[in-house]
């Protein structure tokens, strides 16, 4: 009889081949990840050496591809033993690759271009002895020209204020006002390595600023995180400063604050959910943490995160502690990497109250009813400063150069014509 195609040997070499398919195509799946972890870990290495993420790319690209279709090759034609068509794991690796670029593309290019700041005729620069390279701008005094120039701190940081109301205010009352950039926004340079961006390296830059203007004794106005560096630099520098004023100011120490109880409920709110709609910038911060910043910084430069930074800010609400009487304003020349590196050094930086509850220097505290920061933020500078005046602006969201320009002008202008005293 004829044991033709039902005899037991043919049905074993069935399932034989069924399963040497299966085995095959679960070691498919080990070869897929470890492919990827190579073309990370090439990307990694590459953006560490060279800086540069299309290098970086460059590099990773290959890497991945390469040992997908090496290790696709190995399980389909060695392990499994099978006769494949040679174009199999090619096609495995080309998928993988496409699957991986895509997501990747989407957050490493393509994010919203930022609004640089114009020079204009007035724009000057100090190359400074800490090598950064400031741009400012000089309102002359009118009238008589008092001792004591102006420096205008802007916050952020990373977010420059142009132009401020309290520049030509101030010069029609016999101050020379100097407003000026900060190192990696606006106009000014932005550091290559940008472990550089640290709460020191602002303090060294005021401090060259105000030898740069020739000035023995400043003031200063900051306002937001400029007023977090008013804080600092006063208790570095005391006998510099003849009068300061902070308004809608920052954390004196963030670590005071734990658990981001410097916010009102609104407006951590409010920045949670703007936070959650750019990815790019959630991506940065984890990487940072991950990969540490100069990896970073060579696959997510300036000009990829500025623009998504600068309409970051331009969602927060900055009336989000009056609850319906939204305000947002829009900001330019903002940078990314001078905000996110100093913000990482704010957690590491000493104590600077100590040294502040000893300053006998004039401050004027301000803060608006509404701003998103919680109002024990503002209060704690008047309670450690000696010489603190507080003043609460009613109505007034967190800008309030722009929410209330004519109370923000005359509080300070008198504060610094010595008509409002401790």
């Amino acid at each position: 009889m004829s044991d033709e195609g039902g005899g037991p040997g043919t049905a074993d070499s069935g399932r034989e081949g069924v399963r040497a398919k299966a085995a095959a195509g679960l070691l498919i799946v080990p070869a897929v990840l470890a492919g990827l972890v190579a073309g990370l870990g090439a990307l990694w290495a590459a953006a560490a050496t060279s800086g540069n993420r299309y290098v970086a790319l460059a590099v990773a690209a290959p890497a991945l591809t390469g040992l997908v279709w090496w290790l696709c090759r190995l399980a389909l034609r060695r392990v499994a033993g099978l006769q494949v068509r040679r174009w199999a794991p090619i096609a495995v690796a080309v998928v993988e690759l496409a699957v991986v670029a895509v997501p990747l593309a989407g957050l490493l290019y393509g994010g919203p271009p930022n609004r640089p700041i114009a020079a204009g005729p007035g724009t000057r620069y100090w190359d400074l002895p800490t090598g950064s390279r400031i741009a400012y701008t000089r309102t002359p005094a009118q009238g008589e020209r008092r001792d004591t120039p102006v420096i205008l701190v802007h916050g952020g940081p990373g977010a420059p204020d142009e132009p401020s109301p309290l520049a030509p205010a101030l010069a029609a009352a016999g101050f020379d006002v100097y407003a000026y950039h900060q190192v990696g926004a606006g106009l000014s340079s932005r550091l290559s390595d940008v472990r550089g961006y640290t709460v020191a390296r602002h303090i060294a830059d005021l401090d060259a600023v105000r030898a740069a203007i020739g000035a023995d004794r400043v003031v200063l106005a900051g306002v937001s995180w400029g007023g977090q560096l008013v804080a600092t630099y006063l208790a570095a520098h005391p006998d510099r400063v003849a009068r300061a004023v902070v308004a809608s100011p920052g954390t004196i120490w963030l670590p005071a604050f734990p658990d981001n109880r410097h916010m009102t409920e609104g407006g951590l709110r409010d920045q949670n959910r703007a936070l959650w709609d750019h990815p790019r910038l959630l991506l940065a911060h984890v990487l940072v943490e991950v990969a540490g910043p100069r990896v970073t910084h060579a696959l997510l430069p300036d000009d990829a995160v500025d623009g998504d930074f600068e309409s970051l800010v331009g969602e927060f609400d900055m009336r989000a502690g009056c609850p319906g009487r939204l305000l947002r304003v829009p900001p330019s020349g903002a940078g990314f990497w001078a905000n996110a590196m100093t913000g990482r050094d704010m957690h590491r930086v000493a104590d600077p109250r100590p040294a502040l509850r000893r300053i006998a220097v004039p401050v004027l505290v301000l803060r608006g009813s509404c701003d998103y920061v919680a109002p024990e933020v503002a209060r704690e500078y008047a309670d450690v400063l000696p010489n603190a005046v507080f003043r609460e602006i009613g109505g007034s969201g967190h800008d309030i150069a722009h929410d209330r320009p004519g109370r923000y002008r005359e509080l300070v202008t008198a504060f610094l014509r010595g008509q409002i005293t401790p």
